[in-house]
């Protein structure tokens, strides 16, 4: 099984990666093959009409959803700014197709530097998978009051948080195996009705 997770902070060196350097780590227990998409070193480009034609200005993008189709489950992580995932995120949910995450199993993280961290959640699963089709966990993670959270080795200082991520890791590997065999069947089938009503 193969696990792609999306650090979706638009910063340098951000406490989203952190956590998707935890993430990573804890994966490989669950995940054969493991890897992290770090949104602030692709900067993407935002969303235009380029991407269906193939512009070079979408070469990136075109070796990254390579990357995605070969995936078995995600992690999409995003701190939260102003209440709201990051526009990097959102834009990285447009470009994706259900060619790449359709009926995948994606699991929600935000990330917060105070107690708060539940409206970048309620937001990606509201809009995140209208076109793309991914299929949320109804679990997810809120890694709340970030800079006390880590030691200096990224180990989690929260036993129960630590705990419950190790669960979550577990559940989507079984969701990964689980729907597997729906993206292979029905991402043809559904081709008339990939925009969603």
């Amino acid at each position: 099984m193969n696990l792609i997770v999306i650090a979706g902070s638009q910063r340098a060196q951000s406490q989203s990666l952190n956590v998707a350097r935890y993430i990573d780590r804890i994966a490989g227990v669950d995940f054969e093959q493991t890897q992290i998409l770090d949104l602030h070193e692709l900067n993407l480009p935002l969303w235009n009409e380029g991407v269906w034609n193939n512009t070079e200005e979408w070469a990136p993008w075109r070796s990254i959803a390579e990357k995605l189709r070969s995936a078995d489950a995600f992690v999409f992580i995003t701190p939260e700014w102003h209440g709201m995932a990051t526009p990097a995120l959102k834009n990285f949910l447009m470009l994706a197709t259900d060619e790449e995450l359709g009926h995948k199993p994606a699991l929600v993280v935000s990330v917060s530097a105070g107690p708060n961290g539940v409206y970048p959640i309620s937001e990606l699963r509201m809009t995140g998978s209208k076109n793309n089709h991914v299929c949320f966990l109804p679990d997810h993670l809120i890694f709340r009051d970030i800079a006390t959270l880590f030691d200096a080795e990224l180990k989690c200082t929260d036993e129960r948080m630590d705990g419950r991520t190790q669960y979550t890791m577990q559940l989507l590997a079984a969701y990964a195996h689980a729907l597997k065999p729906i993206h292979r069947d029905m991402v043809t089938a559904g081709k008339a009705y990939r925009y969603g009503m």
